[in-house]
C-alpha cells in the first residue's frame, strides 16, 4: 500500500503534463542524484550534458499555481455577509484575489460620500483571499456601494489605459523622428 504524496492524492487534480513527481518531498525542490545514478558509477563515460546543474523541479508548493487565480467549481468569487453588530454594515469575502484590488476597492469606497468605514485584511499571506467590511449611512447598502465602487474603479482603469497607450504611441513616435532627422544629418 502506497502512500506518496501525489497531486492526484492531495489536491484530486490530475498531474500537469511534462511534470514529474521527483523531489516532490525535498526541501529546495531541485533534483539531486543518488549514489548509484552517477553516470561514472554506471560504467559509461561521462556527458557534457552531465556537467551542466539539474534544472529545479517543482515542488507541491509550485506545482498549482494556477490554484491561486482559478476558482473551484462550484467556488463563488464573493460571499456576502450582514454584519449583525453595525448599521448598514457588511463583510464581504473576496476568494483569489490579494491587495492589488482590496486596496483599490477601500480607497475607492472612502472616496465615496455615503461610505462611513471601509477596510480590509488578509488573514493570511500565502491564502489568496482578502476580507473587506464596508459600512455606510444607510442612505445606499454596502453591496450597491461595492458594486458602484468597481465600476468606478473599470471606468479609471480605463482612462488610465487609453492615457498610456496614448502616451506610449506618441513616445515611439518621438523616437522614431529623432532617428530619422539623426540618419539624415548623417
Amino acid at each position: 500500500m502506497s502512500d506518496r504524496r501525489t497531486p492526484e492524492r492531495l489536491y484530486g487534480y490530475p498531474p500537469i503534463r511534462g511534470l514529474h513527481p521527483v523531489g516532490l518531498g525535498t526541501r529546495t525542490g531541485t533534483a539531486t542524484r543518488q549514489p548509484g545514478e552517477n553516470p561514472d558509477e554506471e560504467g559509461r563515460p561521462p556527458r557534457d550534458s552531465d556537467s551542466v546543474p539539474p534544472k529545479p523541479v517543482p515542488t507541491l508548493t509550485t506545482l498549482f499555481r494556477y490554484e491561486a487565480i482559478l476558482l473551484a467549481p462550484g467556488e463563488q468569487k464573493i460571499e456576502v455577509e450582514v454584519d449583525t453588530r453595525l448599521p448598514s454594515a457588511a463583510i464581504f469575502t473576496f476568494h483569489k484575489e490579494d491587495h492589488t484590488l482590496a486596496n483599490m476597492l477601500r480607497s475607492r469606497l472612502l472616496k465615496t460620500a455615503h461610505v462611513t468605514f471601509a477596510a480590509y485584511k488578509v488573514p493570511h499571506p500565502l491564502t489568496p483571499n482578502f476580507i473587506l467590511r464596508v459600512q455606510t449611512d444607510g442612505t445606499v447598502t454596502p453591496r450597491d456601494a461595492v458594486i458602484n465602487a468597481c465600476e468606478a474603479l473599470i471606468k479609471d482603469l480605463g482612462i488610465l489605459s487609453r492615457n498610456f497607450t496614448r502616451e506610449y504611441e506618441l513616445c515611439k513616435m518621438a523616437k522614431a523622428a529623432n532617428q530619422q532627422q539623426k540618419n539624415m544629418g548623417e
